[in-house]
């Protein structure tokens, strides 16, 4: 039940957008994070950075973080449930429209992507690292 809430309530905040794809970002650096997240639940968690992020930082234009969602199936990925992709579209780290950052989310890798508002909203915009969980830069 609570996860029909949360999918109506995504579903209601999505636009479709069409930003430049991403290519292969499996051979990106990446870090898996596996148990219970604020709005993810008990999952199992693999982001990805790209260079940008990794090397200049996330407050640079043009890094982007890619997040695969899966079930936790005993500590290893289990099924996917989405892909979450959030793109810095200017530089600097301030806090107005949504830090800089595009909030997007698909089904699958390279699928059709959604803006989703809520993301920072409701979960980003307290991250300590400009909206950013995690400092991909060590």
């Amino acid at each position: 039940m609570r996860i029909a809430i949360l999918a109506i309530a995504l579903g209601a905040c999505a636009d479709p957008v069409s930003p430049p794809p991403l290519g292969d970002y499996t051979t990106w650096d990446s870090i898996a994070v596996v148990g219970d997240a604020p709005g993810h639940g008990d999952s199992y968690r693999v982001i990805y950075a790209n260079d940008i992020a990794r090397h200049t930082g996330i407050t640079a234009l043009d890094a982007v973080l890619v997040k695969e969602l899966h079930d936790n199936a005993g500590g290893q990925p289990g099924a996917l449930r989405s892909v979450a992709i959030m793109r810095k579209l200017r530089s600097g780290p301030a806090r107005e429209d949504e830090g800089g950052w595009l909030f997007t989310q698909s089904d699958s890798p390279g699928g059709a992507e959604e803006h989703l508002d809520l993301c920072w909203s409701s979960c980003h915009a307290q991250a300590p690292f400009a909206g950013v969980w995690l400092d991909y830069t060590k």
